[in-house]
């Protein structure tokens, strides 16, 4: 689900080129109407969600609390309420198919506290308190509810607005930043069985920045990249 069709069907193209049967659904997640709908054309025209993977958000730079109340409030539309909305209209079918996984995207900046982010903080710590509430919630019903918390992570989001590697570099005093395949192997694992014991947890993903112990410089992204038989 997205707003940016044009993405949005070059990650179908690539599912399809590796053997999998995807779809991509148009929608503003800002607009909770929309979203609903959205979600209801999903319940109508596939089977039960097995893993949903809550994700969409965004990171805008304020000066201590210089933002108005209504930027406070759009970017919890975005960071927060998407995953409401969402979360309630696919449980039921879950519940009723016996069971899933549900992973949602906080931030370690939860523990960090960039004084830049507060609003983004707290949008991120509101969802890891949904997160855990919503695990205890479900767990009767075979449904694990965990979030994963990324650093900062060299997407193509932040490439396209010009902040590459050596920008990186600068910004984190030399410790490395994360390849998104690296976030990614996170979400595999708590997607599957291997997590089968896994609930109401936070598994942060930024290299231990957070914990106040980074792990190595930054490397090649070619470095980053899963390696393919062959290649």
């Amino acid at each position: 689900m997205d707003k940016d069709v044009e993405a949005g069907q070059q990650v179908v193209d690539t599912c399809g080129a590796l053997g999998a049967d995807a779809r991509l659904v148009e929608v503003d997640l800002r607009d909770s109407d929309a979203l609903s709908c959205a979600l209801a054309r999903v319940k109508r025209e596939q089977p039960p969600v097995d893993v949903l993977i809550v994700n969409a958000g965004y990171d805008p730079r304020f000066t201590r609390l210089e933002m108005s109340e209504q930027q406070w409030n759009d970017l919890f539309q975005l960071n927060v309420t998407h995953y409401f909305v969402t979360c309630r209209e696919l449980l039921p079918a879950m519940i009723a198919n016996g069971g899933g996984s549900i992973i949602m995207t906080a931030s370690h900046t939860v523990w960090l506290g960039k004084p830049d982010l507060i609003a983004y903080n707290s949008s991120k710590a509101a969802i890891v308190g949904f997160m855990r509430g919503l695990a205890e919630a479900v767990g009767r019903h075979r449904i694990r509810v965990n979030a994963v918390a990324p650093g900062s992570v060299l997407s193509p989001r932040v490439a396209a607005f010009g902040k590459g590697p050596a920008h990186f570099q600068t910004v984190l005093d030399g410790r490395r930043s994360l390849d998104p395949s690296e976030i990614a192997g996170g979400i595999l694992f708590l997607s599957s069985n291997l997590a089968s014991g896994v609930s109401g947890q936070t598994l942060t993903i930024d290299a231990g920045l957070a914990c106040g112990n980074p792990v190595g410089t930054l490397p090649e992204l070619a470095e980053l990249m899963p390696k393919r038989a062959g290649s």
